[in-house]
């Protein structure tokens, strides 16, 4: 036996609602405002650090469009080679004690874990971060 439900449409209770979303969103504008890309390139260019388990805070600069091309072209057939002068691009813009033949002679699984940590780091914000400074810009440039 099924009985009829009627289920009132909260007219007051949508209105609430919509406005509250709308000042969200009105808010979120506001902190994030127009797309800049001159903005966007000068931030790019800061230095950021990420929490890497084990090793601590790793310094680096995120690599550009023109960045990864080139490294594509020039190793299209080697992607470890590929990864590791990515990672000594990115790791060695911010700390200058970072070279190609350091980077080689690392303990295999802390080469992986630098590479998958800061080549797959994000000029966006994360939704979900576990570790403290994750792909966070750092507070000073040298």
């Amino acid at each position: 036996m099924s009985e009829n439900i009627v289920e009132e449409f909260d007219a007051e209770g949508f209105q609430h609602l919509k406005k509250e979303y709308e000042e969200y969103e009105s808010k979120l504008r506001e902190c994030v405002g127009k797309f800049s890309i001159n903005e966007v390139l000068r931030q790019a260019k800061d230095f950021r650090s990420i929490f890497v388990d084990g090793l601590g805070e790793v310094r680096y600069v995120l690599l550009s469009e023109a960045d990864i091309s080139e490294l594509a072209k020039k190793y299209p057939d080697d992607p470890r080679e590929r990864n590791l002068q990515a990672l000594f691009r990115s790791m060695a813009a911010a700390d200058a004690e970072i070279t190609l033949e350091k980077l080689r002679a690392l303990p295999y699984d802390v080469s992986r874990v630098l590479q998958e940590t800061v080549l797959n780091a994000s000029f966006l914000p994360q939704k979900k971060t576990s570790k403290p400074g994750s792909t966070a810009a750092a507070s000073s440039k040298a």
